[in-house]
């Protein structure tokens, strides 16, 4: 059995049972982005249709085995399992709807945005650079070995180290990190 719920704000919630794991998969698309995130769960075979419930930002997927019930929250983008039973008597519930798929279809990537241009500003995204006035960024693809470009302020420093920024999201990253902190984006050496 497989569900689907929309919990508003671009967000979808698709719920499968596959053996004895619960497959919770937060789905999120807005302008410009789209987010998507699968966790599993050992929880049993389901016995009865799970409940969605919605209370002060929190929703409760709530799912019942033979053995046990099992609670698992989501909140923003994160999805945890409950450690305490929570208490729901003044949740909404939120509507089920049962679909054949087995689970949903990875996104597909969103189409790369056009230059952009506005007064003295111009930005690109492949590689990523924004250029005002006489300042300039760039971020190129963390697969390629960094290559600083000199400029005064480096120059005239002699520990200013080249920064360097996640490709996904932007997010300045240090020597040695092997993942963004911001996003979790793998980051090569």
């Amino acid at each position: 059995m497989n569900y689907v719920c929309y919990l508003g704000s671009g967000q979808r919630l698709d719920l499968a049972n596959q053996g004895s794991y619960t497959v919770v998969t937060l789905s999120q698309t807005g302008p410009g982005q789209q987010q998507q995130s699968t966790n599993r769960y050992l929880t049993g075979t389901w016995t009865a249709q799970p409940t969605v419930m919605q209370a002060g930002g929190i929703t409760v997927i709530t799912v019942f085995s033979a053995t046990k019930t099992t609670q698992i929250t989501v909140q923003g983008q994160a999805i945890a399992l409950c450690e305490q039973p929570l208490n729901l008597q003044d949740a909404q519930s939120l509507p089920l709807e049962q679909t054949a798929a087995k689970s949903p279809e990875p996104m597909s990537p969103l189409e790369p945005l056009p230059p952009l241009k506005m007064g003295n500003m111009e930005m690109k995204m492949k590689p990523m650079e924004m250029r005002l006035g006489n300042m300039e960024m760039r971020i190129d693809d963390l697969n390629q070995p960094a290559q600083q470009q000199p400029t005064p302020a480096a120059n005239s420093t002699a520990n200013n180290k080249p920064k360097r920024f996640c490709g996904q999201c932007g997010q300045a990253i240090t020597a040695g990190d092997r993942f963004c902190t911001q996003c979790g984006q793998p980051l090569s050496p």
